[in-house]
């Protein structure tokens, strides 16, 4: 880019490395988000989420936690969203780790998010399903469910 007198920015980056997730090219994305930092160009919420999205629509879902992780520690101004920690939700109560997936509800609650309703379905039905509902307290679910109520997705 840069040999044809472009300087690529962070929504140019996004776009690329959006593009290479969507494409299952993750090396060169993760290539391009290392080109991007090299650059002194910070990466923000578009930039992980395109590359939770992708770990955990493959099952690497380890992979989607670190990169959830590294963008809280990194501190480019940016924090976790609904859009980050629910694609990591369906993919733990997709693979049974259901207890991973309460932690993961809890800990964006506890961020000021009210989940999708449909995220706090699953959670539940799946819990439900393990016989592990109890994990969840009433008080907890009562709040949840009035945050869904009045700010439907």
């Amino acid at each position: 880019m840069l040999f044809k007198g472009f300087v690529p920015d962070v929504v140019t980056y996004n776009c690329l490395i959006n593009g290479c997730c969507k494409t299952n090219r993750i090396e060169r994305a993760s290539e391009l988000l290392d080109d991007m930092v090299k650059r002194g160009i910070a990466p923000n919420r578009i930039t992980y989420n395109s590359f939770i999205r992708y770990y955990s629509a493959t099952n690497e879902i380890d992979k989607a936690i670190e990169m959830l992780r590294k963008m809280q520690e990194m501190n480019h101004g940016v924090l976790p969203c609904n859009s980050s920690y629910t694609p990591i939700i369906h993919a733990l109560c997709e693979t049974g780790r259901v207890v991973e997936a309460r932690d993961f509800l809890v800990e964006l609650a506890e961020q000021g998010s009210i989940p999708r309703e449909y995220t706090y379905k699953l959670v539940c039905d799946a819990l439900e399903s393990a016989g592990k509902i109890d994990l969840l307290d009433a008080e907890f679910c009562t709040r949840l469910e009035d945050g869904i109520k009045e700010f439907p997705s």
